[in-house]
């Protein structure tokens, strides 16, 4: 009778302790929302004085929840608790999903220090910066035999369209340079849904693959049927998303109007028929269209009222330079940071939820 009268009082002293974890969490949760809507505010509106406000009454609740925790997992280490109800396993998941928030304190610190007062950063690095190094040159050899896995047999290459060029890969630190500005960039706009992506003349979809970190709903355009089948099978054999690689005449197409970020890559050899792409995307674009065209022969690069340059073979669709000016001006104040994509870690975060997404807003992750 004794032994279960202590049983229950330690199961009493549990559940009193998970309560009060609880609404910790819980009152925590106001707080961060106050922490996300200061992060949201322009980066000139934010100070340190105005930060130190709202992290103060948040930093006083890590000794506490410390505390409790360190009460909690001595419950949950008493064989007579465990012996009543179940598993440890079980016990355990609450107490362990607390421990992971409480561990994120000093990485979410960081990541919120770094935005107090963010310094710009251009788009584009030089060239030097994503093209030079021992480490550039191999993500570069390791892409470049990603790439060839991805052609059609010499054979079949011999069927390729008259006017179309092989596909010739753009590096891919240069690539990743262009898309992560690109990502910046839709950042510093604001959008409510994510931006769609799409690699005009794709060949064997690797940009596609190569664009997915940033812009998970990523597409290709490709004309010659040899080069989608077997490049559609590539992509396959590494999960990319089914059927991104849309067989069509880049010339043709007549959704570009769907797309928010749009990758050409001299496609065409013919200078008629590049242009007469280039019209058709310029003409369907919407207004704040990203439009990613890293060759010389662009021909809205200069004047062209239907673009205006952002940064280094990025133009922006629609709107006037001096918009561009200050949209630019907004992407230069974005954190650098890779995106990141992790369902199960969010779904993890609590009360850390808010403020890793309005950084994320703000292109910081953990």
């Amino acid at each position: 009778m004794a032994n279960l009268a202590a049983i229950e009082f330690v199961y009493w002293l549990e559940r009193l302790l998970m309560s009060e974890l609880e609404k910790m969490e819980t009152e925590l949760v106001q707080l961060t929302k106050q922490l996300a809507e200061f992060l949201s505010l322009p980066p000139t509106e934010r100070s340190i004085p105005g930060f130190a406000k709202i992290w103060r009454p948040i930093s006083r609740y890590r000794v506490k929840l410390r505390t409790a925790l360190q009460d909690h997992g001595s419950i949950l280490s008493d064989p007579r608790y465990r012996d009543a109800k179940g598993s440890e396993i079980q016990q355990r998941v609450g107490y362990n999903a607390a421990h992971t928030r409480l561990r994120l304190w000093p990485r979410i610190e960081d990541m919120v220090n770094r935005q107090i007062t963010p310094e710009a950063k251009r788009l584009m690095p030089q060239p030097t910066e994503y093209m030079d190094g021992a480490h550039n040159r191999y993500v570069n050899h390791i892409y470049a035999a990603l790439h060839t896995l991805a052609l059609p047999s010499a054979e079949a290459m011999l069927n390729l369209i008259s006017d179309a060029h092989p596909d010739i890969a753009l590096p891919a630190t240069h690539f990743e340079a262009l898309v992560h500005a690109a990502y910046r960039i839709c950042l510093a706009q604001g959008r409510t849904t994510p931006p769609r992506f799409l690699d005009v003349g794709c060949g064997g979809g690797t940009k596609i693959w190569a664009a997915l970190p940033y812009f998970p709903d990523a597409s290709g355009l490709e004309n010659n049927p040899t080069q989608v089948q077997v490049g559609a099978a590539a992509m396959a054999k590494i999960n990319a998303p089914a059927e991104c690689i849309i067989e069509a005449d880049a010339r043709r197409f007549f959704d570009y109007s769907s797309y928010d970020v749009i990758y050409f890559y001299q496609p065409l050899k013919d200078p008629d028929g590049l242009r007469e792409m280039e019209d058709q995307i310029l003409e369907q674009a919407r207004p704040g269209t990203i439009l990613i065209a890293p060759y010389a022969a662009f021909s809205a690069a200069e004047g062209d009222l239907r673009c205006s340059r952002i940064a280094p073979s990025i133009y922006v669709a629609g709107i006037a330079p001096s918009q561009t000016e200050k949209l630019c001006a907004r992407a230069e104040m974005i954190g650098t940071d890779a995106p990141e994509h992790s369902n199960s870690f969010d779904a993890a975060l609590g009360y850390w939820r808010p403020v890793v997404d309005a950084s994320r807003r703000n292109g910081y992750t953990l």
